[in-house]
């Protein structure tokens, strides 16, 4: 990749000639069939009376997270990650970038400089569209270092896009027994857009070892108003977080935590 030569410092955002610092930092993630899926995220701010007003505030982000293919974030570091354009080979973005409006990375590379059980430290480079002169417009070279504290509770996420059953580790497995009949409500609400009249109940089987147990969240006036109910003997302590979805987009992920 044809960047800059210059090297920034852990704390630090170059955009072409125009130095920041990283005011914040953050990463969520969360894990889909064992693989962590990461959005890093950073903002950073110049004071210098040289860089024009509407520049001196920049925001570099992960909208839609990319998956490591990597189980533990020890195992991450020295691991890069490689955007040669906007979307790589699976359909993930490379990123967002935010100085005038929200545009996309056009190319990237996020490594990951150091990790361990608490933080990462990311070097995250690349070009983007900046849209303000000739001078920042297309494919604009960015290169920043920050750190980020890894959140205390991973969700473990089920795509229901892509499989109606996911693994949790290599002994357990949830999946989902009444998808079908769940989207059937949830596409009555979206059509009529009561939203506080979501009343239905999602079925699943919790598969420990050689064991199974059944649990089912329900529903009531609200997808953000449910109690989840498992069969008892279940030696997994589990809770059901929430269900995002656009059927129309193709979207449906629902989030559960899991314990013990």
């Amino acid at each position: 990749m044809d960047l800059f030569r210059s090297e920034v410092s852990e704390g630090e955002f170059r955009l072409k000639d125009i130095l920041y610092t990283v005011t914040e930092s953050c990463l969520g993630a969360h894990y889909e069939n064992m693989e962590l899926v990461l959005f890093p995220e950073v903002e950073a701010k110049t004071e210098e009376e040289s860089v024009e007003y509407e520049m001196r505030y920049v925001r570099l982000y992960h909208n839609n997270g990319f998956c490591t293919h990597t189980g533990s974030f020890p195992e991450l570091k020295g691991k890069k990650f490689v955007w040669t354009e906007e979307y790589n080979e699976d359909g993930e973005e490379a990123g967002f970038f935010y100085v005038q409006e929200h545009e996309s990375v056009e190319e990237g590379t996020i490594e990951i400089l150091e990790a361990d059980t608490r933080k990462l430290t990311v070097r995250w480079s690349g070009k983007a569209v900046v849209g303000w002169s000739r001078e920042y417009g297309d494919q604009v070279p960015f290169e920043t270092i920050f750190t980020v504290e890894i959140p205390d509770k991973i969700v473990h996420c089920l795509d229901a896009f892509r499989s109606e059953e996911m693994k949790i580790d290599e002994n357990t497995c949830l999946v989902l027994l009444n998808l079908e009949e769940f989207n059937q409500e949830v596409k009555r609400v979206s059509e009529t857009r009561m939203w506080d009249d979501f009343n239905t109940v999602l079925r699943f089987r919790l598969t420990c070892g050689d064991r199974d147990y059944a649990g089912e969240v329900i529903f009531t006036n609200g997808k953000n108003h449910h109690e989840l109910i498992m069969e008892p003997g279940c030696p997994r302590k589990i809770r059901f977080r929430n269900v995002d979805y656009n059927l129309r987009a193709g979207y449906e992920m629902f989030s559960f935590e899991v314990d013990g």
